[in-house]
């Protein structure tokens, strides 16, 4: 074996080393190149030339060579910029750009992007960054106001890919965005439980609302409001788009539903009554009036600007546990055909045959239960254009744009949503009032709630005597003791008995002083003369009755008989007295029966049963939204979908790698998400150059995905992630490096001298 091989063997680690040098200088050069990942070159010994020992056959070595230079594509640190599309992956992935037009692809992890002047979104190389184009029709991401709304930007799918498509070249290409209108308003509330009962109505409770608002534009005084600030406990209010993008406000009014004015409610159960309403001078909903056969428009009723109308329940605890809405012509489903409709010519001729609704939107039987969208909650359908049919959601012509109405509960059960199908005029009872002195005076047989005569004057409620719990009308009492002077009831009576009506002694009865414990005798019959009791402009009685106290019928003027109450058949003499109470029950119930619009009449009732409440069958709380009924201040978190016309402003990226642009009416909208890459064998990535790699046989095809999923790293906007390069250690690696090609020329140097010394044995 030749001295002289092992000057090679020296050369090879001259070489392997050198190698070793350029590798540790490049990490050094790229120590602030964006993204780069360092490298690592380890040494393989080089092939062994076979030589025999005294131990038999054996082995020399002849060097060593390059064994792997191997990439190191761990996290480098982050710099924070000024610039949103400068963009660092926080883990594992690569981003793939490409030249524009070309399929020529790269990954890389410097994210120092920039938009050309074509709006495409392009790494220092002139390679665009890909992704997916993002349908954003959904929604608004976040609006201003404090109306937050994130976007369904994947059509309700759960997956964390938002884009749909294949991954292309990501370009600005939206600078405007145009309106959409609201299709769905949130309104999470906090009724107070000390939250009075404004608005009263013995006729139905539950709609004490709709019957304050009035919404009529040809009646109402300028700058009246349609509902009085006196009627309400609570409201809250929010900005709406219609499909121009004009904005509408729209008011929900709420008031409790005082317990004692309903039946049916659970233990410890609250309901409040709720109206969602707009400017009444912008609503454009129209309906036709069969009984002038024309068009009319919806606020030249009292219903002007009334969308819908229900009551919220919320269990003891102040937790939401069901709601009813009522819609005007109302549906079970958005397909069904609400109401009654009317074929009418388009007046402008654009249209031949238009079903329009034909209910009175005043009357509270045209008031249903609302139509359901498909995601179960409530809808209400306004009018802004005017246009005819585009109010209605099962009608077939105009455009319907159908709105939700979500205060933290949904319909599970679509197809049947509510538990009943009556109108708002199905819980209406027969007047009646709380009658708390009677029931005190007579807890054992009094009734908490007395009815009044269904046709009754309103004029006479203020005419109840709480002390005596008897009822006044026009002032003067029917059968309460007066001092001398006064009229009473009695004043008008004509006795039919020769010597009038005496007591037991004989002694004429001086009716003005009346008092119960006086019995009657000597009276057979009484007449009330019309008119001699009067009642404002009304005649009580309002005709001639005569009272027969024997047979306990009273005849009237007009020939009509009628049975009255509080005598018994029979003379009245020594043997069989007449209380003076009795007489004033057979006399006041006769007066009623000639006069029934002027007096009351004594019967319990049943109040308003909140059973008969169309609430959700099974309802179904969303948590984010659940409005409460809590011992604490009113308070309300109002969200919607819609927005105006904008233009391009700015854009962000967020960490799932989707590009938003922010529009200048507030509205942020999601318009492209970045595709992310991996690879099983990243060492097997070809490097480019230019920060650039590309796949290769060994790396494998690339993972696809999106940022935070699938192993995939984040997204981070305004970084850049910077070298990974280490230099203490790559300090170390050119010391031993060095010493390494020291040592390796020093054995040439070495061998040198000793062939030189063979040389010389020849001199």
């Amino acid at each position: 074996m030749s001295v002289t091989a092992t000057l090679w063997t020296s050369v090879s680690g001259l070489l392997a080393h050198g190698e070793k040098m350029n590798v540790v200088g490049n990490n050094l050069a790229n120590v602030n190149t964006v993204g780069f990942k360092s490298q690592r070159m380890d040494f393989a010994d080089f092939v062994y030339q076979d030589a025999h020992s005294l131990a038999g056959q054996t082995q020399i070595g002849r060097g060593v060579k390059i064994g792997t230079i191997i990439g190191n594509f761990s996290q480098g640190p982050f710099e924070t910029t000024t610039n949103a599309t400068d963009l660092a992956i926080e883990g594992k992935g690569f981003f793939q750009v490409q030249a524009v037009g070309s399929d020529e692809t790269y990954y890389t992890r410097a994210g120092n992007f920039t938009f050309d002047k074509e709006g495409y979104l392009k790494d220092p190389n002139g390679f665009c960054l890909q992704g997916w184009r993002i349908d954003n029709t959904g929604g608004v991401m976040q609006a201003t106001g404090g109306n937050a709304q994130m976007v369904n930007a994947a059509k309700g799918s759960t997956s964390p890919i938002k884009g749909s498509g294949v991954p292309t070249d990501i370009q600005l290409d939206t600078f405007t965005v145009f309106p959409q209108q609201t299709t769905k308003m949130d309104f999470k509330v906090q009724l107070p439980k000390s939250g009075g009962d404004n608005a009263v109505n013995t006729e139905n409770p539950f709609a004490a609302l709709f019957k304050q608002w009035n919404g009529n534009e040809t009646e109402r005084a300028e700058n009246d409001p349609a509902i009085a600030q006196t009627s309400y406990a609570e409201q809250t209010s929010m900005q709406i788009y219609d499909e121009a993008g004009v904005k509408h406000t729209v008011t929900v009014y709420f008031d409790k539903v005082a317990s004692t004015d309903y039946e049916g409610g659970s233990s410890g159960e609250e309901i409040w009554e709720y109206i969602v309403t707009m400017d009444p001078a912008e609503d454009k909903r129209q309906f036709f009036d069969t009984t002038t056969g024309e068009l009319r428009n919806v606020n030249e009723t009292s219903a002007g600007g009334m969308l819908m109308a229900g009551t919220l329940t919320f269990n003891s605890a102040g937790a939401i546990v069901n709601q009813s809405a009522y819609t005007w012509g109302g549906t079970r489903t958005p397909e069904s055909s609400p109401g009654s409709y009317q074929a009418v010519a388009d007046p402008a001729g654009g249209l031949a045959d238009l079903n329009v609704i034909s209910l009175d939107p005043s009357d509270m039987n045209n008031w249903e239960p609302a139509p359901i969208s498909s995601s179960g909650y409530p809808i209400v359908v306004p009018n802004f254009s005017g246009i005819l049919d585009a109010q209605t959601s099962g009608t077939n012509n105009g455009a319907k744009y159908n709105t939700e109405i979500n205060f933290g509960l949904r319909a599970s059960n679509l197809s049947q949503p509510w538990s009943s199908q009556g109108s708002l005029a199905d819980m209406n009872v027969d007047p009646y009032i709380y009658n708390n002195a009677y029931k005190a005076n007579d807890p054992s047989t009094g009734s908490e709630f007395i009815l009044l005569n269904p046709n009754y004057d309103a004029s006479l409620d203020d005419k109840w005597d709480i002390d005596t719990g008897r009822y006044l009308a026009g002032g003067i009492p029917l059968w309460q003791p007066l001092g001398a002077g006064a009229q009473n009831l009695f004043t008008a009576i004509q006795t039919g008995n020769a010597g009038g009506i005496v007591d037991k002694n004989g002694n004429p009865v001086d009716l003005t002083h009346y008092s119960d414990t006086i019995e009657l005798y000597n009276i057979e019959t009484v007449t009330l003369r019309a008119g001699k009791y009067s009642n404002g402009a009304d005649a009580i009685p309002a005709q001639d009755v005569t009272l027969n106290l024997r047979t306990g019928t009273a005849t009237f003027a007009d020939g009509t008989n009628a049975l009255v109450t509080g005598v018994e058949n029979g003379g009245f003499n020594t043997a069989n007295p007449l209380s003076m109470q009795a007489l004033a029950n057979a006399i006041m119930d006769a007066v009623n029966k000639a006069s029934p619009k002027n007096l009351y009449m004594y019967s319990a009732a049943e109040p308003a049963n909140a059973n008969l409440l169309a609430d959700f069958t099974e309802p179904a709380i969303i948590e984010a939204y659940a409005s409460t009924n809590l011992d604490g201040a009113f308070s309300s978190s109002n969200a919607q979908d819609g927005y105006g016309f904008g233009d391009l402003t700015s854009w962000e990226v967020d960490s799932d790698g989707i590009l938003n642009g922010i529009y200048s009416n507030g509205v942020t909208l999601p318009l492209w998400q970045i595709t992310m890459y991996d690879f099983v064998n990243t060492q097997g990535l070809r490097r480019e150059g230019n920060n650039l790699y590309s796949e290769t046989r060994a790396s494998g095809y690339p993972k696809m995905g999106a940022a935070g999923s699938s192993g995939l790293g984040d997204v981070a906007s305004y970084t850049l992630e910077q070298s990974n390069v280490d230099m203490a250690t790559e300090f170390v690696y050119m010391i031993s490096t060095q010493r390494g090609y020291q040592s390796n020329s020093k054995m040439v140097t070495t061998v040198d001298t000793m062939l030189e010394t063979v040389i010389n044995m020849k001199r």
